[in-house]
């Protein structure tokens, strides 16, 4: 994505990695394939290949204020021990380079922002130094909502006492914990202000604690939706929730709202996972809604 002007926020995408993710059925189990035939002329090959897979992007973003570098969700990082997940297991991304690639060292975040908890939006929090690992941006503060926190922090504790495997892969003892420890952790409650125009607000139901990131400058607006939306089949029908949900039911709501809000407006919307050029609009058609990403 070429960077994009929010009056005078500037927003850019720090890429991990792109292309086929996994069969479309297989992440909306209740998509219907016929509906996605009778749409193909948008859909495809954008968003879906011809094996109909998901074409994905595991991105951040950098939120650049006149106060502040944000970054928002941290991909699945480096070296993490993810067995279950052959593409994750001990990865070797140039995520860092492509941070400096924007003119960013680590120690230039100011604040880390990840809008749930899942292990790949926490990846890069920490990495591997001397067998241990450590927050990779030392100067930021991590803002977690707290009831997002709670819940995996007990799930962690259940699953290590009761000798099951860790939830999220583990990505919660090796890439949420250790940020704790540094106290470099800030945990918020619904609703907190990084600074005026930037604000994050509750969206619940993907996770129990799951977030959206506004951010508005000079009458201008985008929303970081983290994983709202995996897809934007999903605007085909918004009742396709992924199999990643937590609670289904409450992510369907919380994703009609949004969609309701943002349709035919002039707001971006910043998904977590759409593929480049990733920032977009939701615009009316005649067949419901589409995805827009004519970037200027």
């Amino acid at each position: 994505m070429k960077t994009l002007q929010l009056g005078q926020f500037s927003i850019d995408t720090v890429v991990e990695t792109a292309g086929p993710f996994a069969p479309v059925d297989f992440v909306l189990p209740g998509v219907d394939l016929a509906q996605l035939e009778q749409q193909s002329d948008w859909l495809m090959p954008r968003f879906l290949n011809a094996q109909r897979q998901l074409m994905m992007s595991f991105h951040s973003y950098v939120l650049r204020t006149p106060r502040h570098n944000i970054l928002i969700d941290t991909c699945v990082g480096n070296d993490k021990e993810r067995p279950l997940r052959q593409g994750w297991h001990r990865q070797q991304s140039n995520y860092l380079q492509s941070l400096a690639m924007l003119g960013l060292k680590p120690e230039d975040i100011d604040f880390v922002c990840c809008t749930h908890l899942h292990a790949d939006h926490v990846g890069w929090n920490t990495q591997l130094h001397e067998g241990q690992w450590v927050p990779t941006f030392p100067k930021a503060r991590y803002v977690f909502s707290d009831a997002e926190y709670k819940h995996w922090e007990t799930e962690h504790r259940q699953a290590l006492a009761q000798g099951r495997p860790a939830p999220n892969h583990g990505s919660f003892g090796d890439s949420v914990l250790p940020v704790v420890d540094a106290g470099l952790a800030l945990m918020v409650e619904d609703g907190h202000d990084f600074e005026a125009g930037v604000r994050l607000e509750p969206a619940h139901g993907h996770t129990p604690g799951s977030c959206v990131l506004h951010a508005r400058s000079a009458g201008e607006h985008a929303v970081f939706t983290g994983d709202i939306m995996h897809t934007p089949v999903q605007l085909i029908d918004l009742s396709w929730s992924s199999r990643f949900c937590h609670d289904p039911s409450q992510a369907q709501q919380v994703r009609q709202t949004l969609a309701e809000q943002l349709a035919d407006t002039s707001s971006w919307m910043m998904a977590a996972h759409f593929p480049d050029p990733v920032a977009g609009r939701i615009v009316s058609h005649a067949q419901g809604l589409r995805w827009s990403c004519d970037h200027p």
